[in-house]
């Protein structure tokens, strides 16, 4: 796609990143609106008034009268936090996943994986991709071939996948499901705009073969527990992202166990002759 044709298939997509820096969001959530006049919002991460104003402001800048919409690409609060009160704000209507129905609970309306989504120029296309989130859905817009991403894919680095909710073997299905779309960017719910998606899709995919390689290889070296697994794959990590390393581990494990390749005695983990 040309350079111009990018630039006005992006003139009605705006986002705003909320004020949540950390390990895991890092620079912060984003948050995106899409739409000419009738804004819709994909992913609230807080619900203070400085990022509900932000949010107002980035509608008001990009030409907006209104939010018509919400959409979340999953529950976890860093984007669904604020999603209430942006509603009750903007008189917004607010929508979840259908495998979610109910739970913030003032939610008006459900949706499903293939579910089309109409918004102020144009629709986007459910993709339910569990794995980091049983419920995840990810916002694909055929037209422009873009892809939200939510926490599927970021911008930077890798997503956690927290058992029991968080499913490996979901996971690497989802991101192979992808490579099926016609993608030219990727827009993640933390860090920047993905340009090449299908090299970055790969790449999630082979670092997540890579892992379970790596798991496997630790326990034929008669390293059992996950403490000690993620310690010795994880060897150069922030002291905060310690226990996210070992959900990696764990949600690696559950996986091979599922597969008959691990089984579990206790705390320790032991290869079996599939393996």
């Amino acid at each position: 796609m040309d350079s111009k044709r990018q630039t006005r298939s992006l003139q009605h997509i705006r986002h705003f990143t909320a004020a949540n820096p950390g390990y895991l969001t890092l620079q912060g959530t984003n948050q995106y609106l899409l739409g000419r006049e009738e804004i819709t919002v994909i992913d609230v991460a807080l619900p203070g008034a400085e990022n509900i104003d932000g949010i107002l402001e980035q509608v008001e800048r990009m030409g907006g009268k209104r939010i018509e919409k919400i959409l979340l690409t999953h529950i976890h609060r860093d984007h669904c936090g604020g999603a209430l009160a942006l509603k009750k704000r903007a008189g917004a209507k607010l929508g979840i996943s259908n495998l979610r129905a109910g739970y913030l609970g003032g939610e008006d309306f459900t949706y499903a994986s293939g579910d089309r989504i109409p918004y102020d120029g144009g629709e986007l296309t459910v993709v339910h991709t569990p794995g980091h989130e049983s419920s995840h859905c990810c916002f694909y817009q055929p037209r422009q071939e873009i892809l939200f991403t939510g926490d599927h894919i970021l911008g930077q680095g890798t997503t956690v996948i927290p058992p029991p909710d968080g499913d490996m073997e979901s996971y690497i299905k989802s991101l192979e499901k992808l490579l099926e779309l016609r993608i030219r960017l990727l827009l993640p719910g933390h860090g920047p705009a993905i340009h090449d998606p299908y090299g970055k899709i790969r790449e999630y995919i082979e670092h997540r073969l890579m892992r379970e390689q790596e798991v496997l290889e630790s326990l034929r070296k008669g390293v059992h527990t996950i403490p000690s697994i993620a310690a010795r794959i994880y060897t150069e990590l922030a002291a905060p992202l310690v226990p996210f390393s070992q959900l990696s581990v764990e949600a690696h494990l559950v996986k091979l166990a599922k597969e008959r390749r691990v089984v579990k005695e206790g705390e320790r983990y032991f290869l079996t002759e599939k393996a």
